[in-house]
């Protein structure tokens, strides 16, 4: 026999149990490896576009919250003023009441002093 006959067939079985061992490497572990990988990319992908659609939503809550607490501190504001006339304007009345009254004593006390007078007069 001819050593190039040799060298060839045995070439040729090396090269055919190299392909049956990359066919029985790739169906054992790249596929399961690749599918994993895109299986993990999927998930990843829909987590990030869950995420994102949380960060709108809690954009969105934040803001409305914002709004609210805008809306209460300004019904604050507003009934904490109306508060304050309130009590300006009694506080103004009771003033007012208490002037009048005193003028009132001091008109009374000065008619009955000028009775008095006229009464000693007399």
């Amino acid at each position: 026999m001819d050593i190039g006959v040799l060298l060839n067939h045995t070439l040729i079985i090396q090269a055919i149990l190299f392909l049956i061992f990359l066919f029985i490497v790739n169906l054992i572990y790249v596929k399961p490896y690749s599918k994993t990988v895109d299986q993990r990319n999927a998930r990843i992908l829909e987590l990030n576009k869950e995420a994102e659609k949380f960060r709108e939503e809690a954009t969105f809550y934040l803001k409305e919250a914002e709004k609210v607490l805008n809306e209460a501190g300004q019904k604050v504001n507003e009934i904490l003023e109306n508060a304050r006339k309130e009590a300006k304007e009694q506080a103004n009345r009771i003033i007012e009441e208490a002037e009048k009254e005193a003028n009132e004593k001091v008109e009374k006390a000065k008619e009955e002093i000028a009775k008095e007078l006229e009464t000693a007069k007399a």
